[in-house]
């Protein structure tokens, strides 16, 4: 009996630990992206500089401190720094997804949240386009280059190394379920292309330039489901003329794309599982499961990627007192997250079935056991069973990581001016017409450099 009684607080002592653990980051970080809303950047760093500290970002998930960095300097206008941490956030990405795809096998008995954080898709090339708006800041041209086609590469590379991590989960997987990868057909990527196309106009390289519009003209006419609302106006009609100069005005808004948790219920049947009482109303298949029994119900959890929000409606510029035009947008970061995410989602589902299952089963045949050898018989009994559920629930939290601190959506403007210093007034407003943001800004136009001013608001 006291062994019993033992056993019980243990394993609901250990499956409270990580429900407060989840709870406790998931709060800490909502504080961070509160400060980011009201341009606190020097209170937000200090909060994540204090969250490594706390251990809230462990070592499997140093990439996302390094992003968060990032992307917080990139914020304050601190672009050296800023390009520092997300040059080590993409050093840490390809290193740990290399590594992943070594220990494919392994997921199938650990839960996701144990393993080193990789990065999600959107992710990988949004550092880059990041990295790239920095060293337009910065002057560094060249450096700007070679991070636009890293994101071309790395949307074409990405697929493949998917793929091979497909054929890792197959090899390792002995249920007989077949692990497919479905791309997402993402292969241009509209910001970057048109930061490529600002560095081309400034150094008067119109040939180039036209070969960039191209690329967006195909990517708005191709992915249709990403780039789903109507083409920017100046993009419409590129601001080209020789001689020329534009003042580009961008406006990174709203909190980023996140993760949620859809929860259901697993029923095993002769050679096949199936799945009822989801927590999001989406349809799945049953599951072909050779070589299963049928009986057994288990609960089970697994990640799903939604877009992001924003209370901006409207952005409006003035130059030198004088309303100039309205941002439009150039870029839903959110839905590519939720896109490209798409094409990996129905890998996690399936492994995680299998995880629950398998793991399911074991519990219940260790039930058995510990009731026999324990004469653990009626109320005690069904506490035993229920400690030795609350144990395996705590070993299969879905994994929520994700990037919280990245912008939502791009808006974006172009405005003829005159060389020389001029003053700038952004004003942000909701769908009810009040002001939410007003940004100043005083900038020198030039021929030699990319006229680029930027704001970024996570409301």
């Amino acid at each position: 009996m006291k062994t019993a009684k033992n056993f019980l607080l243990i394993f609901v002592g250990l499956w409270l630990l990580a429900c407060a653990s989840s709870m406790r980051q998931a709060q800490y970080f909502d504080t961070v992206v509160a400060d980011l809303s009201r341009e606190e950047y020097q209170l937000a760093l200090k909060k994540i500089e204090q969250a490594k500290k706390l251990n809230l970002y462990r070592q499997k998930d140093r990439l996302l401190y390094y992003l968060d960095m990032g992307i917080t300097y990139f914020y304050q206008g601190d672009y050296q720094r800023s390009n520092q941490y997300f040059e080590k956030a993409e050093l840490a990405m390809e290193e740990l997804f290399t590594k992943s795809i070594s220990q494919a096998g392994m997921s199938f008995f650990l839960n996701d949240l144990t393993m080193d954080y990789y990065g999600e898709v959107h992710e990988n090339i949004y550092v880059n386009v990041f990295k790239a708006i920095n060293y337009i800041k910065l002057d560094r041209f060249d450096d700007a280059f070679v991070e636009i086609r890293r994101v071309d590469i790395k949307l074409r590379e990405l697929e493949d190394k998917y793929r091979e991590m497909v054929e890792k989960y197959n090899q390792a997987d002995t249920t007989a379920i077949n692990f497919t990868y479905q791309s997402p057909r993402f292969y241009n990527d509209v910001l970057a292309h048109y930061l490529s196309y600002l560095i081309y106009r400034t150094e008067g390289s119109f040939d180039d330039c036209r070969i960039e519009l191209e690329k967006i003209d195909e990517a708005f006419r191709l992915q249709s489901d990403v780039y789903y609302f109507e083409k920017p106006s100046f993009l419409k009609q590129p601001s080209m003329e020789r001689g020329a100069l534009y003042l580009s005005v961008m406006g990174f808004v709203g909190q980023a794309p996140r993760k949620i948790a859809v929860g259901g219920l697993i029923t095993t049947y002769d050679n096949y599982l199936g799945i009822s009482d989801l927590s999001v109303p989406i349809a799945l298949p049953r599951i072909p499961f050779p070589g299963m029994k049928a009986g057994y119900h288990f609960k089970f959890a697994f990640p799903m990627m939604v877009s992001g929000k924003t209370k901006i409606k409207r952005v409006d510029v003035a130059i030198n007192g004088q309303y100039v035009g309205t941002l439009e947008l150039l870029e839903d970061l959110g839905k590519v997250a939720v896109k490209t995410f798409q094409s990996k989602q129905k890998i996690i589902y399936l492994k995680t079935l299998v995880r629950t299952v398998t793991k399911g089963i074991l519990a219940a045949k260790g039930k058995k056991k510990l009731r026999k050898e324990l004469k653990a018989d009626g109320f005690l009994g069904a506490l035993l069973d229920a400690s030795v559920d609350l144990a395996v629930d705590a070993t299969e939290q879905p994994d929520l990581r994700v990037w919280k601190t990245m912008p939502d959506k791009c808006l974006a403007g172009e405005f003829k001016v005159t060389p020389g210093n001029h003053s700038v007034d952004v004003t942000c407003y909701d769908g009810g017409g009040q002001v939410l943001l007003r940004k100043h800004f005083q900038t020198e136009i030039t021929t030699k450099n990319v006229n680029l001013i930027h704001f970024a608001t996570l409301q």
